[in-house]
């Protein structure tokens, strides 16, 4: 939400100061200023550096940063070590360990769970909104989305679960942990 509004600001500035070094450089044309024309030109920075910022940011930050924490989250995730064990044995899921493996290049397995729309194989990629892991089937819909969470080798996912799959209004969190094997 602050990326967005800070994205907004600067494109209202930038539109702006467009304007205003248009008027002054249409002004200076127009009375044939040399001062006028040079002050147009030095409010056009304002725009240029707005845009520069903003193509900063998209271009070179943010990839830059998904790549970073798609590689720190590439591992073998498990229910194994989940804290809500309860959780699990009421929803018939604690007969056997589930794994979801997400690997580098982007794809992932995955032990279906009954109300977790993950499908077994897929794509998976960082940078999904507010920070979610977007989970692909493999004609490339989205499928899923997770949230992480910590970092290292204390990092999860987490994934909405529906127990009934009538009911979309009852939805309940799996929680997947990092395994350190």
């Amino acid at each position: 939400m602050l990326e967005s509004l800070i994205f907004m600001i600067l494109s209202f500035i930038g539109i702006v100061g467009l304007i205003i070094s248009i008027i002054i450089l249409l002004v200076g044309l127009i009375k044939k200023s040399k001062k006028l024309k040079m002050t147009g030109l030095i409010f056009l920075i304002i725009p240029i550096f707005c845009y520069g910022l903003i193509q900063f940011w998209y271009k070179i930050v943010i990839p830059n940063s998904n790549d970073r924490i798609s590689n720190e989250f590439v591992g073998v995730y498990s229910t194994h070590k989940v804290k809500s064990k309860k959780f699990l044995k009421r929803n018939g899921l604690f007969d056997k360990e589930r794994f979801l493996i997400l690997k580098e290049d982007g794809t992932y397995e995955f032990d279906s769970i009954p109300g977790v729309d993950l499908w077994k194989r897929g794509k998976w990629q960082t940078g999904g909104i507010d920070g979610a892991f977007d989970f692909y089937n493999n004609k490339g819909d989205l499928i899923e989305r997770g949230m992480p969470f910590g970092s290292g080798d204390n990092c999860g996912l987490e994934f909405d679960f529906y127990p009934n799959p009538k009911d979309y209004k009852k939805r309940e969190n799996l929680t997947l942990i990092k395994t350190n094997d």
